[in-house]
């Protein structure tokens, strides 16, 4: 790209075939390449390799609908020079919209400057380029499966404690009912916990469960936390998740050792939770991983209709990405070129951009539409030096241009 831009075409050639001869699905080089071959053929197929890895490239839309119809013309009787034709077949206003604003996927989304693969800075506004998110943006039901697991030991815990709680302050109480102690002893059985926890009978006292219920109390929180910091795909309770199960693990395998009759139904029980655990973590994974993107001033391949291209350039400019905006209010326009609201907004993109002719071009446009519509005013006195404040998203009702 660095020979290109000097215009060494012959080294850009030779360096470009043999990137994409070792990666064939580089859309960067194949669209650099197709800025320096020789022949219109050649160009031509590497605008369609590009447009095959990225549909939605609407810079190489244009150049190649340009480059088909330039053929087409060649073909016929020549009655004009390539040079005359194109002159007097110029691109649509359409056209050019779309060719001005949906800029190369390496343009910084705030100030539209061009930046290497590997910046990760702006050169020319120093804003960051790049931005971590998550692997994956929605829970999974693995993820979620997860969170279940620690929210039913937590609630297990929770009736645990209150089993021993009764037991422990009731016990009187309890015996001089059969009917009660019998479902109390069931509750108890099914919980694991024999007589009050594995307590002997005799220690069936408040004094004697304290400790129990303080132990108790502690992991019925750390399960909620560990359930809430999942749910929440943090990666420190992911890794915590994963090392309790493996610690699990080894501990069932160390107390069927110990014992002389191998339980085989409760270790079979426990590798079947624990590769089921396991299986849910792997399978979760992506929801806990951070990736870098780097950020472009391309149009998102999500949205089609010029609202919600304009809604989506408003959300780009509140956040400073100016050149973004601009991309998706351009295709919004081109859409719609007679709704005056868009050619407004995308007039103060390029304002913020220090491109005055092309802001001006759209706030003539817009007021042919709305002669009177008073943002028309306020940014013609923005481009003549006597707007004041500071420039926001244009929009319905807006009284100021505002940034």
């Amino acid at each position: 790209m660095a020979a290109a831009k000097a215009e060494d075409f012959e080294r850009a050639q030779a360096c470009l075939l043999r990137v994409v001869k070792a990666d064939e699905r580089n859309v960067q080089a194949w669209y650099w390449l197709s800025r320096v071959v020789g022949s219109p053929e050649e160009r031509e197929i590497c605008l369609e390799n590009v447009l095959a890895l990225d549909p939605g490239h609407t810079v190489v839309q244009a150049a190649l609908a340009e480059l088909r119809r330039q053929r087409a013309e060649a073909e016929k009787p020549a009655l004009l020079s390539r040079e005359a034709i194109a002159v007097a077949v110029p691109l649509t206003t359409e056209e050019q919209l779309i060719s001005d604003a949906a800029v190369e996927p390496l343009h910084c989304p705030y100030c539209s400057a061009l930046a290497a693969a590997d910046d990760r800075r702006c050169p020319a506004c120093d804003r960051a380029l790049t931005v971590r998110e998550r692997k994956s943006k929605d829970h999974s039901l693995y993820s979620l499966a997860l969170v279940a697991a620690w929210l039913g030991l937590a609630n297990y815990v929770l009736l645990a404690l209150f089993v021993i709680y009764v037991l422990a302050g009731t016990s009187q109480a309890i015996q001089a009912k059969p009917g009660l102690q019998r479902t109390v002893e069931t509750l108890s059985n099914w919980l694991g916990l024999g007589q009050a926890g594995g307590l002997p009978e005799q220690s069936v006292r408040p004094g004697a469960v304290t400790p129990v219920l303080v132990v108790g109390s502690v992991a019925f929180l750390f399960s909620l936390v560990v359930a809430v910091g999942l749910y929440r795909r943090l990666r420190f309770f992911y890794w915590l998740t994963i090392g309790l199960v493996l610690l699990g693990l080894l501990a069932t395998l160390y107390q069927a050792l110990r014992v002389e009759t191998l339980p085989v139904l409760a270790v079979a029980i426990a590798g079947v939770l624990f590769l089921l655990a396991i299986s849910f973590a792997f399978m979760a994974y992506d929801e806990f991983a951070w990736v870098e993107r780097r950020l472009d001033a391309t149009v998102d391949r999500d949205v089609d209709s010029p609202s919600t291209l304009y809604a989506r350039g408003r959300d780009y400019a509140e956040r400073g990405m100016w050149a973004k905006a601009a991309a998706h209010w351009s295709r919004a326009v081109a859409l719609s070129p007679g709704h005056p609201e868009y050619r407004l907004a995308l007039a103060t993109a390029y304002v913020d951009l220090g491109q005055p002719e092309r802001a001006l071009e759209h706030v003539q446009k817009a007021q042919e539409v709305e002669p009177h519509n008073p943002q028309v005013r306020e940014i013609l006195e923005a481009l003549a030096g006597k707007g004041t404040g500071r420039r926001t998203v244009a929009g319905k009702g807006a009284g100021t241009l505002r940034h």
